[in-house]
Order: C-alpha cells, then sequence, then structure tokens
C-alpha cells in the first residue's frame, strides 16, 4: 500500500512509489529508489507540494489476530460463491487468500473489504448512458480503424510467429524495426521474469539467449499494449487491469513449465491479452461497460455474465475475433477465447492454463479487469493440466516477486508503473 505525503513529512530512508518529478519534468528521485538528507532537500527547493511513499509491508511471520483471520474467511466466502470449495485446488486458493485478505483488512482497519473491493455504485463509475444500441462484435472491431489497420512492424512480427521455417536472425531483424519495442523486450529479458545472471544489452543477445521464436511471440503481446492507452476514465483502474493480466500471465507461465510445456512465453502472453476483450469494450462502449460493471456488483453477478446479458455477447467472444483478424496463432487465440469456457481437451492445453491462471490471479486479488468474484473452476480442465494443486502456491508466490517488474518493463512511460 503507497501513502501520499507532504514534503515536510518526507524522511531520509523512504521510498517513493512514484519517481518525484519537478515541474519542468526533470525525475529528482527515482521510484524505488530511498530518499536521503540531500534528497528531500531537493524536492522541497523545487516547490512540489507532496510525494507517494511506500509504507511498509506487515511483518509476514508475525501472528495475524484469529478474529481478523476468521473476519478473512467469512469475506472470502462470499468472492468464492460461485466457485466449488470442495475442489482440492479451489481449497488450496481459498487458504492461499486468507493470510493476505486477513493482512489487507489490518492495512485498511476494516473488516469490511467491500468498502474497498466494491465502491458503491455511482461512486466507482461514470454515468451508464445510452445502452439500447449495441453494436456486434464484428461491427464493434470494424468501427475501430486504428485497431484492425494494425502498423507494419506487427504485421511482420506475425509473419514470423507463424512461420516454422523463421530464423533467429529474422526475428531480431524485424522486431529491430521498432526502437520502442525493442527497448520494452530489453527491459523484460533483463527483468525478474527471466532472472539472467547478467544484463542483456543486444536484442541479438537476447534472441541468442532467450530464443528467436520465443522473444517474437512476446514482441507481439508487448506491442498490442499501445492500442489500449486511452481508456475512458472512470470505469476501470487501468494499472490494476495491467496488473491482473500480467500477473495471470506470470502464473499461466509457471503452471505450463510445471507441466513441461515448451514456450512458456506463448502462455505468457496469453494469459497478458486473456482480459483484452474488455479493454475494448472499455474503450469503445464505456457507456454499455458502466453498467455491465454496475450490474456485476449491485445484483451480486460473474461479470462475464452481465457482458452476456446486456450485450449478448462476452470479452472472450471479441477478443478471440480480433485475434483472428490479426492472424494471431491458433494455439494463442484458443486460449483467450476459450478461458472461460476450456473444457478439458489434453491436446489443446492453453484454454485450461489461462483458466486456471485467471482464476488464481482474480482469487489472489493480483489487479483486476472489473471482476469482483472468484471464477468458477472447470474441474475437467483442471484433471486436463495433471499437476498438484500445490503448484499454484508456487505460481502465485513467482507472480507476486515478479509482476511490478515486469509491469515496469512493459509500460516503461506509465509514471504509476
Amino acid at each position: 500500500m503507497n501513502k501520499t505525503l507532504p514534503v515536510s513529512k518526507l524522511k531520509p530512508g523512504m521510498i517513493p512509489a512514484k519517481s518525484i518529478v519537478r515541474p519542468d519534468g526533470a525525475v529528482l528521485t527515482p521510484a524505488g529508489t530511498p530518499l536521503d538528507a540531500q534528497r528531500i532537500d531537493a524536492v522541497k527547493e523545487a516547490g512540489i507540494p507532496s510525494a507517494v511513499v511506500e509504507t511498509p509491508a506487515p511483518d509476514a511471520s508475525a501472528p495475524l489476530d484469529p478474529m481478523l483471520l476468521e473476519a478473512a474467511r467469512d469475506h472470502l466466502t462470499k468472492r468464492f460463491r460461485f466457485a466449488d470449495l470442495s475442489h482440492p485446488a479451489v481449497s488450496k486458493l481459498f487458504e492461499l487468500c486468507v493470510p493476505r485478505t486477513a493482512a489487507k483488512m489490518h492495512r485498511f482497519k476494516t473488516a469490511f473489504l467491500e468498502e474497498v473491493e466494491r465502491p458503491a455504485p455511482g461512486k466507482a463509475f461514470p454515468s451508464p448512458g445510452r445502452t439500447d444500441c449495441i453494436p456486434a462484435p464484428e461491427e464493434l472491431l470494424e468501427s475501430d480503424l486504428k485497431m484492425v489497420s494494425l502498423p507494419d512492424v506487427f504485421v511482420r512480427i506475425n509473419e514470423v510467429v507463424n512461420n516454422p521455417r523463421s530464423s533467429s536472425d529474422e526475428a531480431a531483424n524485424v522486431i529491430g524495426m521498432d526502437t520502442s519495442l525493442t527497448a520494452k523486450l530489453l527491459k523484460l529479458v533483463n527483468s525478474a521474469y527471466y532472472r539472467l545472471p547478467s544484463k542483456v544489452d543486444s536484442l541479438s543477445r537476447a534472441v541468442t539467449i532467450v530464443g528467436g521464436r520465443q522473444l517474437t511471440t512476446l514482441a507481439l503481446g508487448v506491442s498490442v499494449l499501445s492500442l489500449f492507452k486511452d481508456l475512458p476514465p472512470g470505469l476501470i483502474n487501468v494499472r490494476s487491469l495491467w496488473k491482473h493480466s500480467v500477473g495471470c500471465g506470470l502464473i499461466a507461465s509457471t503452471l505450463a513449465e510445471r507441466r513441461g510445456e515448451p514456450d512458456a512465453e506463448r502462455f505468457f502472453v496469453a494469459g497478458l491479452l486473456h482480459d483484452m476483450g474488455r479493454l475494448v469494450m472499455y474503450k469503445n462502449l464505456p457507456g454499455p461497460a458502466s453498467r455491465m460493471l454496475l450490474t456485476a456488483r449491485e445484483e451480486g453477478v460473474l461479470l462475464r455474465d452481465a457482458e452476456r446479458r446486456i450485450l449478448g455477447w462476452d470479452h472472450a467472444l471479441l477478443a478471440g475475433m480480433l485475434l483472428t483478424k490479426w492472424n494471431f496463432p491458433p494455439s494463442l487465440e484458443d486460449a483467450v477465447r476459450d478461458h472461460h469456457e476450456p473444457g478439458g481437451d489434453s491436446a489443446d492445453i492453453g484454454p485450461a492454463v489461462i483458466h486456471a491462471a485467471d482464476a488464481a490471479a482474480n482469487a489472489l486479488g493480483v489487479g483486476s479487469s472489473g471482476e469482483y468474484f472468484v471464477p468458477p473452476l472447470d474441474p475437467a480442465a483442471w484433471n486436463a493440466l495433471d499437476i498438484a494443486p500445490r503448484v499454484l502456491e508456487e505460481a502465485v508466490d513467482r507472480a507476486d516477486q515478479q509482476v511490478e517488474g515486469v509491469i515496469k518493463a512493459f509500460l516503461p512511460d506509465d509514471p504509476d508503473a
């Protein structure tokens, strides 16, 4: 949790959660850099009124109040109302959530997290406006020319991914056409996601270490982010949405690795893009999207059910159609489109992996794309994964450790990242 303090309250040792920037744009103290007396003086001299600093996390080793743990269980029972708590994997997620939720209650000094997690309707969202003219998903996608007409470099990257005979040199050459994309990929490769022993400072080196096809798959995911910079304010916390997407991707790649799947990057990108349909909705249908969010929270239903009721279709279908237009690899398209209805097909494990990762990310509160409840876990999909429930703990731990660093790699221009 972060806290905004007036400059007069800053003390040496405090860590800025956001970069402290002068009015002319110069960075006085980067986010994550501890303050000292000299830096604080510089902030005061610049006339900056306040700064956002990190507050210490609760001591994980300290025992939590049993009454707070019981309150956390009561709260989670509501959030898990659509999930089968008798299922071993769901039960594992529930138990992982209890201490985290109790710690959050301790931080907010309340046992009623609905006040924090479920803002009162009308305060969190703008006016729904008219919702009677709902386009078909095909019409919605065709109406956004920027989304349909992708940059040339994106098309070339997609060609490399879809061509099994593409070489590593071709991958590096295509990615290198976009300097911004290259910079983001190098930041990702040097982040905690790969945990490399030394810094990678060139694209050719990154291709050698990570692999041409793997790096190009990552490039597909990174290049999509630029299409969703201008979302209407008030509908959703954009950073929280990306945190959920990145967290789902990290959990998905861990589950895939524990299954022995090759190219874990494919599952990471599928997780990153799994709720892309909601981004399209929030960007192009703010009125109906507001109504969906209000309906889900007022009536206590899953957000995707509210989508289907109001729109006649949901975000997963919309995302799958968009990936088809972009000629994405079928494995990525299937994983995104079917992540809520994965079935038990062990031959195409992508939907099941993203399905489980999405449930875990929602349960543990790793960001949010608007869904309050924990989505139900399909038993057949979990059985198809053929992994033990304890792997979920490892996957969530990895997401906790890496999500912030990966967001900074993906969104280097985001002052909140």
